[in-house]
């Protein structure tokens, strides 16, 4: 390796840090464009943005691209993976040609970018020793989220983090989440990111990244800050409110735990306290959460409140939209522009907003076989990470 292509190396693993931690930060830039107003009112699922971490993530992709031998090999390995996405939303972009607005260039160039990004990660992380360096920084920015989310819940209000990307939060703005408790309106925690429900996907991650770091250190002072920060983190998925966050926390630990006990229990090791730690931890933070907002979470034990209407409503949306273009779809990005003609009554522009199932929203704007693809590339993936589970198993049997 050279020392050009060195430098180049340092520089890449430098910016996909400030990517991956800029994705906790969204600090952007609005260009306030007609677009921005076509609800009605300003809004963030019409507008153009540039997010700092589009920027990190392009000096990542140049630095990938650069120091391994150029474009063809680079863009070789995306096509290869994911070939059938990017083919389908070029022919939906082009059945829409006539009637395609700058929303759907833009909408288009973010799918791009996502292509781009996946490549950009599936070439860097073929670097197994990026993997606990990895681990670490992403359990340290799920914490200190967890702690912001918090906090507003505790305040009820913005922290002043708008320089991180913090939206303007207060219980009586319009299109905040919320619950109510008691007849009392209170925002949900929201971290830095534009929505709980986001933010607690990212704690889920965490949780279970940080419970790997646990099972995988035998320093004392390790294995005590991370049950500190998965503590922290299960306190911080709970203000978040998200019920898709709570049951995949469920169904994830039942499986996670499940599959280290079968291992250990069919080749007839001893479970000693060590493998037990992570589950008192996990167990207590649970419980503790629960005891401390069991008023306010048990307000999301229902399936009549609002927030469940109005999802039931948007996916009903989504629905009309994919029987009436079923092939193509409604346009990538436009399907909030078309909710009243769908549901056949005046929408406030706060209530336009996209369909609350990514599947039945990339069916409404791509087509059926536009969802189809995204379900076969998560599957896919899931099978190929099943897949390296079992084969690291059987290869640590080989070795012992």
């Amino acid at each position: 390796m050279t020392p050009h292509t060195l430098k180049i190396e340092q520089i890449t693993k430098i910016s996909l840090i400030l990517f991956i931690s800029s994705l906790f930060f969204p600090i952007r830039h609005v260009f306030f464009t007609n677009s921005a107003y076509l609800t009605g009112a300003y809004s963030d699922f019409t507008s153009f943005s540039l997010y700092l971490s589009d920027i990190f993530l392009f000096i990542t992709w140049w630095g990938v691209l650069i120091s391994r031998g150029g474009a063809r090999n680079f863009f070789h390995h995306v096509v290869k993976n994911i070939k059938w996405l990017f083919f389908w939303l070029i022919l939906a972009f082009l059945w829409h040609y006539r009637e395609n607005s700058t929303l759907n260039w833009y909408f288009l160039l973010k799918y791009a970018e996502l292509i781009v990004a996946y490549g950009t990660i599936a070439t860097i992380f073929k670097d197994k020793s990026l993997f606990k360096p990895f681990f670490w920084l992403f359990s340290a920015l799920t914490f200190f989220q967890s702690i912001f989310a918090i906090w507003q819940f505790v305040i009820q209000k913005s922290i002043g983090l708008k320089l991180l990307g913090e939206q303007v939060l207060n219980p009586n703005i319009l299109g905040v989440a919320k619950i109510v408790s008691g007849g009392t309106k209170l925002i949900r925690g929201y971290g830095t990111f534009p929505h709980p429900n986001l933010l607690a996907a990212f704690l889920l991650f965490g949780i279970f990244i940080t419970i790997y770091l646990l099972i995988n250190t035998s320093k004392k002072w390790q294995i005590f800050l991370l049950n500190i920060m998965v503590f922290v983190n299960i306190l911080g998925l709970c203000v978040t409110f998200s019920r898709a966050g709570y049951f995949a926390l469920g169904v994830g630990l039942i499986l996670f735990f499940s599959h280290i006990f079968w291992n250990l229990t069919k080749d007839n090791q001893k479970i000693n306290l060590s493998a037990w730690m992570p589950i008192f931890v996990v167990l207590i933070s649970i419980l503790t959460s629960f005891f401390i907002f069991r008023p306010y979470i048990l307000t999301r034990a229902t399936i009549t409140d609002q927030a469940t209407i109005e999802r039931s409503q948007y996916n009903n949306i989504g629905l009309e939209m994919i029987k009436d273009k079923p092939i193509f779809g409604i346009g990538i990005g436009d399907s909030v522009l078309h909710m009243e003609q769908y549901i056949g009554q005046k929408l406030e522009p706060w209530q336009k907003q996209p369909i609350h199932n990514y599947f039945l929203l990339s069916a409404a704007e791509l087509g059926i076989p536009g969802a189809l693809i995204l379900i076969w590339i998560f599957l896919s993936h899931l099978y190929r990470l099943v897949a390296s589970i079992k084969y690291q198993v059987l290869s640590q049997k080989s070795l012992n």
